[in-house]
């Protein structure tokens, strides 16, 4: 006899040692014992007979503990142990968990710092920390959309720093293409973002004719400290 609401909802635990078993059908049941109330599915997968943990009443209703059994049972059908494909998917989210973007972004920054110069790799860092991070760095990265980096760039847009958003969106393009090469993600989200950033006006300088002016220019140059 299937379950009822009311029933899921007003039944204790008889003090059995091993708890009492209550049959919803479909190989669904709630166990109770004296920590509580626990939904159970019995099945078998090649030949032997295993259960399947489904959750914790109230948390989950009798209504949701069905919807998962009947998505067990689809499993099952398509030749696939529920219990093994519920294990792949917390190890799925544990992953997605881990690789957020400011994990996979500060392990980029780190991997390649020896590509640039110390004065772009303080830069870089900066733009992370003061202008994606509190806004994405606690999302999954896989689970980022263009629309989330566009948010997050079209702040430093709004300040006018127009071409500081068009580099800020360089560097969420290579952190992507690295989450990607580690396979921390599928693609390269801010592909689709061309376009979307205003364009950088260029600015001509006027040229030096006068000899004097640019014999002073060169000199200036000569002498003129470079920084790395």
């Amino acid at each position: 006899m299937a379950l009822t609401d009311t029933f899921t909802r007003n039944t204790k635990h008889s003090g059995a040692p091993a708890g009492d078993k209550h049959s919803d059908g479909g190989g669904l049941y709630l166990h109770i014992t004296k920590t509580g109330k626990y939904w159970r599915m019995n099945y078998r997968f090649a030949g032997k007979q295993k259960t399947l943990a489904l959750g914790v009443y109230p948390a989950v209703s009798l209504a949701k503990a069905r919807q998962a059994r009947d998505k067990a049972r689809e499993l099952l059908a398509q030749g696939t142990d529920p219990s093994t494909a519920k294990r792949e998917e917390k190890q799925a989210m544990a992953a997605a968990a881990a690789n957020t973007f400011e994990a996979v972004a500060r392990a980029w920054l780190e991997k390649t710092s020896t590509e640039r110069i110390a004065s772009t790799q303080d830069k870089i860092n900066t733009w992370l920390e003061k202008d994606l991070i509190p806004f994405i760095g606690s999302m999954p990265i896989s689970a980022i959309g263009p629309r989330d980096v566009l948010a997050a760039v079209r702040r430093m847009e709004a300040r006018g720093a127009i071409d500081s958003a068009h580099r800020l969106k360089q560097v969420c393009s290579q952190v992507f293409r690295y989450a990607v090469a580690t396979g921390a993600a599928e693609r390269d989200v801010t592909a689709d973002l061309r376009g979307a950033l205003a364009k950088i006006i260029k600015q001509n300088h006027p040229a030096i004719t006068d000899p004097k002016q640019a014999g002073a220019l060169m000199r200036s140059i000569a002498v003129y400290p470079i920084l790395q």
